[in-house]
Order: structure tokens, then sequence, then C-alpha cells
């Protein structure tokens, strides 16, 4: 592919990714990055995606910031901190192929969560013990592939009842997680000068996504987007693993 139809292929893939993040909250990483790295290299598409995730982050904690719980939030970061920080060192430790392929492990794993995971009904809150541990995790994995919200979203899906609130300290913790991870790819030289520009041809697609997403929040079937996008998120994860 020519430079150009990359730009465009990626831009559609990231304004999609970032619809779905204007419309659930998260999953816009879930989404781009598997498909990304079926034609990029997943030391290069991480990297980008934070960048994205860093803008986006600003916007919608701007947006959310009297919903946030504070509380949870900080539990969160205690464990995603340290976690993060492994990630980082396997991120820059690994081959690119075996990256590849414990990612698209994760992604399959994460498409059938999507898929049995109702998020209706009554919801029993854990102990918060959990909250550190979850964090841990989901920075393990974040540092790693961009990928820290499954396992604090399970965690928050339990103790926050208000969707507001529920949106506000994810996308809070995201932001911070986002702050620290730029730090640590740029001292581990993971942030270039070609991963920033091709960031910056991209971030239009991201603010149309985001846009679009926020605007029809309340008009689509859920239980349906759902399930199309864990088809798509199987079929990516196969490639990774096949690739």
């Amino acid at each position: 592919m020519t430079t150009l139809e990359i730009i465009l292929l990626a831009g559609f893939i990231v304004a999609l990714g970032h619809f779905i993040k204007g419309l659930s909250g998260f999953a816009s990483a879930l989404f781009a990055i598997p498909l990304l790295a079926l034609f990029l290299d997943i030391k290069f598409v991480v990297p980008v995606f934070l960048l994205f995730d860093f803008v986006s982050g600003i916007i919608l904690t701007v947006q959310t910031r009297k919903f946030i719980d504070r509380k949870e939030a900080m539990l969160l970061l205690l464990g995603l901190v340290i976690g993060t920080g492994i990630g980082t060192y396997f991120l820059v430790s690994f081959g690119d192929v075996a990256l590849k392929r414990v990612f698209g492990g994760l992604v399959i794993l994460f498409a059938l969560r999507m898929l049995i995971w109702n998020n209706e009904g009554v919801r029993k809150q854990i102990n918060r013990i959990w909250a550190p541990v979850s964090g841990f995790l989901g920075g393990c994995i974040g540092g790693m592939f961009g990928l820290n919200g499954p396992p604090m979203i399970l965690y928050l899906t339990q103790q926050l009842k208000d969707k507001r609130v529920f949106r506000a300290t994810l996308y809070a913790v995201f932001f911070v997680d986002a702050c620290y991870r730029l730090i640590l790819y740029s001292f581990s030289r993971l942030i270039t000068v070609e991963i920033i520009k091709f960031a910056l041809y991209l971030t239009p697609f991201l603010l149309i996504g985001l846009f679009l997403g926020s605007k029809l929040h309340n008009k689509i079937n859920e239980r349906i987007f759902r399930i199309v996008i864990a088809v798509i998120l199987s079929c990516a994860g196969v490639l990774l693993l096949i690739g």
C-alpha cells in the first residue's frame, strides 16, 4: 500500500474506534489496535494510539470532571502505576511477532467476554481490594498493547451504578495513565518523530469519530452493536495469531 492508502485506511479504523468510544466510554483501543496491527508494526501502533488517548482524554475528562469518583480512581491508579511500568518493559523487550500472537489471543478472549458480559440487571459491589489488582492487570496489558480497559471496566461496573460516574471515572483513570505512559514511552524511545507525524495525520479522524459517537450515544441498540464489534475483534484476533 502507498503512504496515502495506509493513512486513509488507518484513519477510517481510528474514526470507527473513537465512534465506539463516544458511544460506550471505552473500547476505542480494543477495537482499533488489533485492526491496525494487521498492517502496521505493533510497536508503532501502540505509541500512536497512546497519543490519541492523551488527546481524547483531555477532551473527555474536562467534559465529565464533575462526575468523577475520586476514591475509586485513586485505588485503581495505585495498581496501574506499577503494572504500566512492567508492561512497558515487555513492549520494549519482546519481538513484534511474539507480541502479535500474545495480543491476538487476548483480543479473542476480550471479544468472547463482550458477547457474554451483560451490563444490565442488579450489580453486586465487590471488595475494594480488587481495585488496585484490576488496576495492576490493566496497567500490564496497557503498557504492552495499549488495552488497559477490560480489567478496570469489569471492576467499575460492579462498583458504580450511575453511568455518568462510571464513564467519568474511567475517562479520568485513562487520562492519568496516558500521561504516565507518555513519560515511560518517551524515556524508552518508543515515541519518535515519525509516530508523532502519523498521529497528527490521523487526529481529524479521531475527532470526527468521537463527535459522532457522542451524538448517537442513545440511538443504537447496544446488544446488536456489541455483537458486531465482538465478531470483528474475533476475526482480527485470529488473523494476528496466524499472521
